[in-house]
């Protein structure tokens, strides 16, 4: 196993993900219920607020010019039937207004894995990653409410 490169894990993206900071790139209803859990701090689940069903699986790395391997979180996206992402973020030079205690974030490199892996990487801002997870959980949930249950009357 590859030895760990940092002593500490950086907690910038969970704290920019946060209601109180992604707001302010979002409105409050969308920041709010935009919800995550860190699986092992690298690796973020979005969920549904209200039923914690599963909508995408993203994974996350502080941006040091790396090409992220990106087979585990591929074969669980498949596995689950969810999309996944990975997102690479650079911290700004300043402290996250909500946290001081850690760096903002001054922007995204950003890659679908699963389904459709995409062969480059989109450069995005802090403002068009909230807003990409707010549309890829909505898609999501029209995606799942509008599928057919397995045992439903009619099967």
């Amino acid at each position: 196993m590859t030895p760990e490169r940092y002593l500490i894990r950086d907690r910038a993206y969970g704290v920019w993900h946060r209601e109180k900071s992604i707001s302010r790139f979002l409105d409050h209803r969308q920041a709010r219920t935009l919800t995550m859990a860190d699986l092992d701090s690298v690796l973020f689940v979005e969920y549904g607020h209200s039923g914690k069903l599963p909508l995408v699986l993203v994974e996350v790395a502080m941006d040091i010019g790396q090409e992220k391997p990106t087979g585990v979180i591929r074969e669980l996206a498949r596995l689950a039937n969810l999309p996944a992402f990975v997102a690479l973020y650079t911290p700004a030079a300043t402290a996250n207004p909500t946290a001081r205690a850690w760096n903002d974030i001054d922007g995204f490199r950003v890659k679908r894995v699963w389904p459709k892996p995409e062969p480059e990487w989109r450069n995005l801002s802090p403002q068009q990653w909230a807003e990409a997870l707010v549309h890829i959980r909505d898609w999501q949930l029209r995606r799942f409410v509008n599928q057919a249950a397995a045992n439903d009357e009619v099967y």
